[in-house]
């Protein structure tokens, strides 16, 4: 499950503020999913921009499902939040890293969508936990409870569309996992990682003889992370990409293909979780998702600071 890294700096002090930020947050999520959808039409990505114009739609439908609760509950509607405090930090990392991605499917957009609910969800959850007054805490655990509902909605959409994506998965170059025991699922996690640590240091290198000494830098602790958990051992597929890393001339190529490396990690990890029937690899596969979403954001954030 999503978790947030850190606690929000949030209090609300009734309902009509939290049902303020609970719309708020999904008004923002459907903007997001707008411009999404309209880049990923730029790029002649219909299929994909098709699932983002869909959950702009969902958006608009918890934005009226709030406003109905508000009105039950107090009379009125929502009121605007001009400048809204306290949300969840990996909510807005996590579109950051949607809209730098480089590996951008329906299933990853759909996966995008759940990993948000359940943000929303670890939120509201902290709210209700932490306040005093009953009104807000019945509250925030029908927002809770409601993102949840939507999540799984999501996740059911996402399997439909992992089945679609299956054959072309096979030939995009995703490293696949398919442990069915622990023992496995750490044999493969440490190769894939190993293969991704050789893979980040190449482009770190390369950096480097660039000029590009803060954005080296940073790869290279993507790298140190990946090796800490994985093997010294390299595969035919770092080295055949060896030469065409050591003919990049500007940093930008380079990043995409270091964020693209660490996306076929992280979505290695979030499919076996989908896939897997046993629990321990199920909990080893979503820990290691986790982990590896910090490189993901960590390379995102450089791709967007290079522009």
């Amino acid at each position: 499950m999503k978790r947030l890294s850190e606690e929000p700096n949030v209090q609300l002090r009734d309902v009509p503020q939290l049902l303020g930020l609970a719309t708020v947050m999904e008004e923002s999520a459907a903007q997001r999913y707008q411009r999404l959808a309209a880049r990923m039409e730029k790029l002649s990505e219909r299929e994909v921009a098709g699932t983002f114009s869909a959950l702009v739609e969902e958006q608009r439908d918890h934005v009226e499902e709030i406003a109905r609760r508000s009105g039950q509950s107090t009379g009125a509607p929502p009121p605007a939040l001009a400048d809204p405090r306290g949300l969840p930090s990996e909510i807005s990392r996590s579109w950051d890293e949607a809209e730098a991605s480089a590996l951008l499917t329906p299933y990853r957009a759909l996966g995008i969508a759940v990993d948000n609910e359940m943000l929303a969800f670890a939120f509201y959850s902290y709210v209700a936990a932490q306040s005093g007054d009953a009104t807000v805490r019945a509250t925030a655990e029908w927002l809770a409870g409601k993102a949840l509902d939507h999540a799984a909605v999501l996740r059911e959409e996402r399997r439909r569309a992992y089945r679609r994506e299956g054959a072309g998965r096979a030939r995009d170059g995703r490293p696949m996992l398919d442990a069915s025991s622990l023992p496995e699922f750490v044999r493969q996690s440490r190769r894939l990682e190993s293969r991704a640590a050789v893979f980040h240091r190449r482009v770190a290198s390369r950096l480097a003889a660039l000029g590009e000494a803060a954005a080296s830098k940073t790869i290279i602790e993507v790298a140190e992370r990946e090796r800490a958990a994985g093997l010294e051992a390299a595969d035919g597929t770092v080295e055949a990409a060896r030469a065409e890393l050591a003919q990049a001339a500007k940093p930008l190529p380079l990043l995409r293909a270091a964020l693209a490396e660490a996306e076929r990690l992280h979505q290695a990890y979030l499919d076996l979780a989908d896939r897997t029937r046993d629990e321990q690899v199920l909990a080893a596969a979503q820990r290691a998702a986790d982990r590896t979403l910090q490189s993901l954001a960590t390379v995102a954030a450089l791709l967007q600071a290079f522009g």
